[in-house]
């Protein structure tokens, strides 16, 4: 959620789940789940994490834990299996979505790093296939290799 280097996002919402489709190399959607669970303890660690969302007031704060050290962070930024992020969202206008990210590591950071990032509403944008592969066009003339 930290950087999206041009590329295009579709958040589609249910009453207990929200996914997130990527334009980007992942074909993996992102699951946030909105029915009260709680994170587990012992996550299986993944590539996106274990994320759970509640609504707090006109926020949604999103809380996520459970990623593998392998998860790609901006500026190659490090990290452990004890990663944290929160996410709050916010919709000042209709044509945008900032998004302020907490990261937490206790075994790389020694503070939490604070990010803000904006969205821009694009209705009618379609979401293209990435596949990391030798003869993707869309990798040829992505800045994002």
């Amino acid at each position: 959620m930290l950087d999206t280097a041009g590329f295009t996002y579709r958040i589609v919402q249910s009453p207990g789940l929200l996914v997130i489709l990527y334009e980007e190399t992942t074909s993996v959607p992102r699951q946030i789940f909105m029915d009260s669970r709680e994170l587990p303890r012992d996550p299986n660690p993944t590539w996106l994490g274990y994320s759970v969302g509640k609504w707090e007031g006109d926020t949604l704060v999103v809380d996520t834990s459970g990623f593998n050290d392998k998860t790609w962070l901006p500026n190659a930024m490090p990290h452990t299996e004890k990663l944290h992020i929160i996410e709050r969202y916010t919709r000042p206008d209709l044509a945008h979505l900032n998004i302020d990210v907490t990261i937490e590591d206790p075994d790389t950071f020694v503070k939490p790093v604070e990010r803000h990032v904006q969205w821009l509403f694009t209705p009618g944008e379609e979401i293209f296939e990435a596949i990391c592969a030798e003869n993707n066009k869309f990798q040829q003339y992505s800045s994002f290799k």
